[in-house]
């Protein structure tokens, strides 16, 4: 096949799975139609068949698409991996969970559609993209555990209610409460965040040091 229709045949196909995402992430799998797919894309039902012969090959195309946008940088994961103080790298993790969060919601969304729309066949790929994230802050968990810079909490338990409660809350929050950081600024979100689980993580004696060593910080501008 030449080269311009090659092309031409990615940039079709990038087209419709991008029309997939707005569209599964608005309205679900069950409500999103191929056909509206292929009006937002610009193209017939037929090429979109031709691309992804079933409407689940073009859901895990779409959902893949967002999945890959999830990294940990090299910079970090080298933090995580020389067990930097859990003082300097919560924040830091925190910050990497409501930046992502916030920055791509669609991908949040179709996670969740994968789990409870789309159950079947979503093991492998969420594995596929989600244990090289996961993987490297549960380890990095365990080894504060075992020198005792954390709490004594189940590392996979940990990382996971990390992740999950910044997740959900995005959600939930305006709804299950009145007010609150889900309007709040990016930087809101991330100090809230990290105040709890510096709490919920750290040792009575850690934490104790924290608050003093930031009140020493904080009174010479005082003055």
């Amino acid at each position: 096949m030449p080269v311009s229709k090659v092309q031409n045949t990615n940039v079709t196909a990038n087209r419709i799975v991008e029309a997939a995402v707005q569209l599964f992430s608005r309205q679900g799998f069950a409500a999103s139609s191929t056909h509206e797919i292929a009006r937002l894309a610009g193209v017939s039902e037929v090429t979109v068949f031709r691309h992804f012969p079933r409407k689940r090959d073009l859901f895990w195309a779409a959902t893949e698409s967002r999945l890959r946008r999830l990294r940990i940088s090299k910079e970090f994961r080298l933090r995580l991996e020389s067990d930097e103080n859990p003082r300097t790298a919560l924040p830091g993790i925190i910050a990497l969970l409501v930046e992502t969060l916030r920055h791509q919601p669609e991908t949040i969304r179709l996670l969740y559609l994968s789990l409870f729309e789309l159950d079947h066949g979503a093991d492998r790929i969420l594995r596929k993209h989600l244990v090289p994230l996961f993987q490297p802050l549960r380890e990095y968990l365990g080894r504060c555990v075992s020198k005792g810079l954390i709490r004594d909490l189940e590392p996979s338990v940990a990382a996971l209610g990390l992740a999950a409660s910044v997740a959900a809350h995005q959600g939930l929050q305006s709804i299950l409460t009145e007010g609150g950081i889900a309007r709040a600024t990016t930087d809101d979100a991330i100090a809230t965040y990290t105040a709890f689980w510096m709490t919920a993580m750290l040792p009575e004696r850690v934490l104790s040091e924290s608050v003093q060593a930031a009140t020493c910080t904080i009174s010479p501008a005082a003055n």
